[in-house]
């Protein structure tokens, strides 16, 4: 799954956005937004994995987080685009 739950936990949290206010824009509930980014399984729900495209968008898109791949120099993570 890309990005990771864990990502997206840390995407909402270099951005300062409470789970609610994610759960909004993103539109779906702030359960939702809890459960996956509680979620460490390596498969994927469908509908979970909607949520996590949903909530990468709004990071994404209204705050300028980026999510980037591991690399053989660095891991994955989360940074503010330039």
């Amino acid at each position: 799954v890309w990005p990771s739950p864990r990502l997206i936990r840390a995407g909402r949290a270099l951005a300062g956005v409470e789970q609610a206010t994610l759960a909004v824009l993103a539109g779906v509930r702030r359960q939702a937004v809890s459960v996956v980014e509680t979620d460490s399984g390596k498969k994927m729900d469908p509908r979970r994995r909607k949520v996590i495209e949903s909530m990468q968008r709004v990071l994404e898109d209204e705050y300028g987080v980026e999510f980037f791949a591991a690399s053989e120099n660095s891991g994955e993570g989360v940074r503010f685009r330039k």
